[in-house]
């Protein structure tokens, strides 16, 4: 199994923070850090009136990231979708930017693309499984034929109801992304476990994946001490690898090993002011490298490992 983590963790570190602008740059961080694969993050492509995917240019941009993997000797194995509203009035907006990001992951040659389904406070997730799917069928029904077209999965990912306000519905187990999936009825639609999400669900990850089967395209490896969402680094926190690695070996998972421990040795360090107030970037590329060594570690533990 190879190795991937989110390029999201490095645009901070660049001279123009911004998802897609400073893409190429963030990719040009990982050399020498024991990384071949990356995850390319579109996460923060709706946050702004202006993003980078409503460009006239914005293809530019993408062909710029992948010319810079290739002179490095980097894949893109995987991406994140933009986090989106799902209804209202920014609807169109936000259909035209993720069916950019589709078209963006068959330039990039990514397969799989995870997102966040909708969050809609007044579905409860007790008994409310038909409502929610229903509510987030206009968007994600919309995106098929793109999905179609560039032949990119969307992976439904599951989340905490430690951040599902007044308790609302937002797929937490296996069950639940089983039970999108199926409603949504089409193959390019399937599943990511986010490991840390788990944990803080204290949930089984042998159980669930098992459970999951041939749903679970993806994977998010970070780590936490079950009391928050901290993106840490594999050994920071409490996550019980041996069943993750264990469900991953009997239901025949195929992906990446892909980490988003995207807070390990953060950029913005609470505000703080200074010469070194913000993380130095040889600091965070020697974390990245450890990184790299802890997640080679836990593959290599169950003789998965590949370069």
């Amino acid at each position: 199994m190879k190795i991937a983590t989110t390029i999201g963790e490095m645009y901070n570190f660049s001279s123009s923070p911004n998802f897609a602008s400073s893409s190429a740059e963030a990719v040009s961080y990982y050399k020498d850090t024991g990384f071949h694969c990356l995850d390319f993050s579109f996460y923060a492509a709706c946050d702004n009136k202006n993003s980078p995917l409503e460009a006239d240019n914005w293809k530019d941009l993408i062909f710029e990231s992948k010319a810079m993997a290739d002179k490095l000797g980097f894949s893109f194995v995987q991406a994140h979708a933009p986090s989106c509203e799902l209804r209202g009035e920014g609807m169109e907006r936000e259909l035209l930017i993720t069916n950019r990001a589709i078209e963006a992951c068959e330039i990039l040659g990514i397969k799989n693309m995870v997102m966040h389904p909708g969050r809609f406070p007044e579905i409860s997730y007790n008994g409310g499984e038909e409502a929610y799917c229903k509510e987030n069928e206009p968007f994600f029904k919309a995106l098929i034929p793109a999905m179609e077209k560039h032949n990119v999965n969307i992976l439904f990912e599951n989340g905490t109801l430690v951040y599902s306000p007044n308790g609302c519905y937002y797929p937490v187990l296996a069950k639940d992304l089983n039970a999108i999936i199926d409603y949504m009825d089409h193959p390019l639609f399937g599943a990511a476990w986010d490991v840390g999400h788990a944990h803080m669900e204290s949930l089984d990850h042998y159980t669930q994946i098992m459970e999951l089967g041939k749903n679970l395209k993806a994977i998010h490896v970070h780590d936490n001490d079950g009391s928050g969402d901290w993106h840490d680094s594999p050994f920071f926190g409490s996550v019980d690898y041996d069943s993750l690695m264990r469900g991953l070996i009997e239901s025949g998972f195929e992906g990446t090993f892909t980490l988003e421990a995207d807070s390990f040795f953060s950029y913005d360090r609470r505000g703080r002011s200074g010469r070194l107030g913000r993380t130095p970037l040889p600091v965070k590329q020697a974390a990245l490298s450890l990184l790299y060594v802890a997640a080679k570690t836990i593959l290599t533990e169950y003789d998965l490992y590949e370069e």
